[in-house]
């Protein structure tokens, strides 16, 4: 039996295809523990500026810090079973980036800009990050970052005295059922 250079072609084609989805389906699952991890501390961090608002600024940038660390922690415990250099951390660093970006002009614009703004702006901020990164990670994360954009603007339109219990629904519940989505579709390593 002989297989001819398009049938070659075609099966060669076939298996990066499953190669993609099943490369796919690993990176979901690993960013569903992400994902989780900071709907929990986000959550966290508006619990502790709702009811120790003197300490909102020292809990938010430990939230951020311990955010970030653990990302990179979860990544990196991932990564022997990835291959370590498989990894590419430019969308890891990136999203870093972002956070300290928006960290940094909260608390510079903190003190100048009415409360409710500074409440929408960071989980904004954090679902363009994820808007951004589906544009080369799928379409999932595109429309998961563009509902929770849609729903932290709606709260603005409606801001009252729950504007903050809206924001922490919005911004963690988008993570936390963001992340336990991933989890569903991706696979464990």
């Amino acid at each position: 039996m002989s297989i001819d250079s398009r049938e070659a072609a075609a099966s060669l084609n076939d298996i990066a295809d499953v190669e993609r989805r099943t490369r796919r389906a690993f990176f979901y699952f690993g960013s569903s523990t992400i994902f989780v991890v900071w709907g929990v501390l986000v959550a966290c961090g508006y619990a502790i500026a709702e009811w120790y608002p003197r300490s909102a600024q020292i809990s938010w940038l430990t939230v951020s810090l311990v955010g970030c660390a653990a990302t990179v922690a979860i990544i990196a415990l991932r990564a022997p079973a990835r291959g370590f250099g498989t990894r590419d951390w430019r969308l890891v660093w990136a999203a870093v980036v972002l956070i300290a970006y928006g960290t940094g002009w909260a608390y510079v614009l903190g003190p100048i800009i009415p409360r409710p703004m500074i409440y929408a702006f960071e989980p904004s901020l954090m679902m363009l990050g994820i808007v951004l990164a589906g544009l080369w990670l799928g379409r999932f994360f595109l429309i998961l970052g563009l509902v929770g954009a849609a729903l932290i603007a709606l709260g603005m339109l409606q801001s009252g005295s729950w504007l903050t219990l809206w924001m922490a629904v919005v911004q963690s519940g988008t993570l936390i059922v963001g992340g336990l989505w991933l989890r569903k579709i991706g696979v464990a390593r």
